[in-house]
């Protein structure tokens, strides 16, 4: 087998020719273009006239268009046999009708000696995953691929079977599962093959003058990754024959609008100005995340922990933290949005999509807003085993070796006891970070002159007395006075707020009363924190039973 075959094919070529089956489903990047041979051939087309160009006959088929041949030379044989079956030579449509004649087909050519390939576009057309709720078509689909799998005479001679999926997920699972077919997953395109196709493009379609700075294949090469080629293509073009040139910003900006796109919303890249400087407080996490940036940034990916959880009260800056941390990483971070649906097997469908898309843009950090509501659990019910199966294929992603370094995991929240320890463990979330509300009266000051600077506020005048009595307000409510603060200074006719603007909207400012709310999500903070160093000195020494004792007394207060 040629080297310069994709790995996936090299892979089919194995199990095909070790005789253990010749029904394949591949999944994944199934409608791109294939690099092979400096040249880039859409995917039909390098399936039947590069990979299967030995083959006598060579068939394609869905459910819209029905059945397509390679070339004259397989039409002319297929008409042949339905002559001799039917007074139309022309193969029906429908699942229902066409499969049985193939079925017939192939068993009389496969005896005459003869090669041949099928493949079958949109799988989960066919064969959806709908639980036991199939029609009467697609059960007795079902049953024919099943049966081709483990057919005797189709495992000795020379037949392939390829069923294509872009989501392995949206295929019947009793397909999937089956011992005698074999998944194979196409991913999206390494940086090796998008440098080659790149230059193979600069060579046709020199960008001098239409990108500044100039790049190099290889710059674009990376700053390309997580797109396929037919995405590379379509932007270089637009490019190529823009009327003024673009910058390295507005290329990247398009790249992130393709890939959020193709992720169907399901993935945000979390762009900011701001760097882990604009954070007021929070030193000691700050100084962490400081190292690990600077981890990454020189390489050293096998002393980064694989993920984090960071946790704290409600309004503590968890999400605006990671936001500035963005803005200094040297990767680009993505917020993992909501991706669980209503419609049966595209939860799954949605999850396999964004791991695919992260393994193919990384080095990369992903963000999980709410944790403990968007994981879900082994044990979470009435979802016909939704969550579990999520549970499970996230887990098993997020503790992969091969991603340390490369895939960093920031998982945020307020109650990590909902949390469940699977996801907390050492080899997935290894580093628990907490925050905590400014208490001291210097948090204080750094922290609301921070905020105030931030939100455009003049320098504050304060009476230096003033921070001690000031109430230990979250961030959030500390922005909520700010704000209030500068609607009181614009109805007073005045252009900027001032300290007693802010005073009168404290005096004014009645936060929610959940303090035994607030007090159970601090100890929980501090309980999860995985380095002394994180923590308070208020914290560093208390004694977990105590601590552990005053959990369970708040827990049965706030039920």
């Amino acid at each position: 087998m040629s080297s310069a075959l994709p790995a996936w094919l090299s892979e089919l070529a194995r199990q095909y020719y070790a005789g253990r089956t010749c029904l394949f489903l591949l999944h994944g990047n199934i409608h791109d273009q294939v690099w092979y041979e400096a040249k880039a051939h859409p995917f039909r087309s390098f399936l039947q006239q590069v990979v299967f160009r030995r083959r006598d006959l060579v068939l394609t088929y869905n459910r819209a268009t029905g059945l397509a041949y390679r070339d004259e030379k397989t039409r002319q044989d297929a008409e042949r046999f339905l002559r001799q079956v039917l007074e139309k030579p022309v193969f029906p449509r429908t699942p229902s009708e066409a499969l049985p004649l193939l079925h017939h087909y192939f068993q009389q050519r496969l005896s005459e000696g003869r090669r041949i390939a099928f493949i079958v576009e949109f799988a989960e057309t066919l064969v959806p995953a709908v639980g036991t709720s199939l029609s009467a078509e697609e059960r007795t689909t079902l049953l024919y691929f099943l049966r081709w799998a483990q057919d005797p005479l189709f495992l000795r001679s020379d037949l392939t079977i390829l069923l294509l999926s872009e989501s392995l997920s949206e295929v019947h699972p009793k397909l999937v599962s089956n011992p005698h077919v074999s998944a194979i997953r196409v991913p999206y395109p390494d940086e090796g093959t998008r440098k080659a196709f790149i230059q193979a493009f600069l060579q046709q379609s020199p960008l001098t003058g239409k990108l500044t700075p100039s790049p190099s294949a290889a710059s674009l090469a990376v700053a390309l990754g997580g797109l396929t080629l037919v995405q590379i293509e379509k932007l270089l073009s637009e490019i190529a024959h823009s009327p003024s040139p673009w910058t390295e910003g507005e290329l990247l900006e398009r790249k992130k609008m393709l890939v959020e796109a193709h992720a169907g919303g399901l993935l945000e890249f979390m762009s900011t100005h701001f760097t882990l400087d604009a954070v007021a407080g929070h030193h000691a996490a700050k100084a962490y995340l400081r190292s690990i940036a600077q981890a990454l940034r020189e390489g050293h990916s096998q002393g980064i922990p694989m993920g984090f959880l960071v946790v704290g009260p409600v309004g503590t800056g968890k999400t605006f933290l990671l936001r500035c941390f963005a803005g200094e990483i040297g990767v680009p971070m993505v917020q993992l949005k909501n991706f669980r649906s209503p419609w049966v097997g595209e939860t799954e469908a949605n999850l396999e999509r964004i791991l695919a898309l992260l393994e193919a843009l990384a080095p990369i950090a992903v963000v999980i807003d709410e944790a403990d509501t968007q994981l879900g659990s082994r044990e979470r019910g009435g979802d016909s085993g939704v969550s579990a199966r999520v549970f499970g294929k996230l887990a098993s992603f997020m503790s992969d070796p091969r991603h340390r370094g490369r895939i960093l995991w920031f998982l945020l929240t307020a109650r990590p006891d909902l949390l469940p320890v699977d996801f907390k463990r050492q080899g997935r979330a290894e580093e628990h970070i907490p925050l905590f509300p400014p208490t001291a009266p210097e948090e204080k000051e750094e922290f609301v002159r921070a905020l105030a600077s931030r939100l455009g506020f003049p320098p504050l005048e304060v009476p230096p007395d003033r921070w001690a009595d000031l109430p230990s307000f979250s961030g959030a409510e500390w922005e909520a006075i700010l704000t209030r603060a500068r609607l009181q200074a614009f109805l007073a006719g005045q252009a900027t707020p001032s300290w007693h603007h802010i005073e009168s909207a404290m005096q004014d400012f009645l936060p929610p009363t959940y303090p035994e709310e607030i007090e159970y999500m601090t100890l929980l903070a501090v309980l999860e924190c995985t380095r002394r160093s994180l923590l308070p000195p208020l914290y560093q020494n208390l004694p977990r039973a105590a601590l552990l004792e005053r959990l369970r007394a708040l827990r049965s207060l706030i039920g």
